[in-house]
């Protein structure tokens, strides 16, 4: 198991490491401020700035500290895998099956195994919520969302 310590070191290294990669953008644009306002990088400047800066003190204060428990308990490791591997289930379907049948069976099986509710609530989630987010994103904002055979079967890509 990796040690605590480590795990919120690394953390704020990348939390540090991205705030540079904010800082080396920013400088790439006008970053002062001019007569019709803030340039371009001006914000972002400070920003990235602020969290390189922060990211590198969360990490020395890490790396010093005394701290020797564990990042993740037996117990919490599970619960997190119960969590993640679903989820990356889902992201990986998306590409050959599209948003909408992976998200009724993550739904499904979010609500029904991780969140032990019933069959019939499971299931309502499960299709009234991808016909739902078809309906907010493709017909109202009109943003596509990934489409697969299921959708091309039925004419809906």
């Amino acid at each position: 198991m990796m040690p605590r310590r480590a795990a919120e070191t690394g953390f704020a290294l990348l939390a540090a490491g991205f705030g540079l990669a904010v800082l080396a953008g920013a400088l790439q644009h006008d970053t002062g401020w001019g007569v019709a306002g803030p340039g371009a990088g001006y914000f972002p400047l400070r920003i990235g700035g602020l969290l390189a800066l922060l990211g590198t003190a969360l990490a020395v204060r890490q790396a010093l500290g005394a701290s020797r428990q564990a990042l993740l308990g037996a117990g919490a490791a599970r619960r997190v895998a119960a969590l993640f591997i679903p989820t990356a289930v889902f992201a990986a379907a998306m590409p050959w099956l599209g948003s909408y049948l992976p998200m009724a069976c993550y739904l499904l099986w979010m609500a029904r195994v991780v969140g032990r509710q019933g069959w019939g609530a499971s299931l309502a989630l499960a299709l009234l919520a991808p016909p739902a987010c078809f309906l907010l994103f493709e017909t109202w904002l009109m943003v596509p969302l990934a489409k697969g055979p299921l959708e091309e079967a039925l004419g809906l890509w």
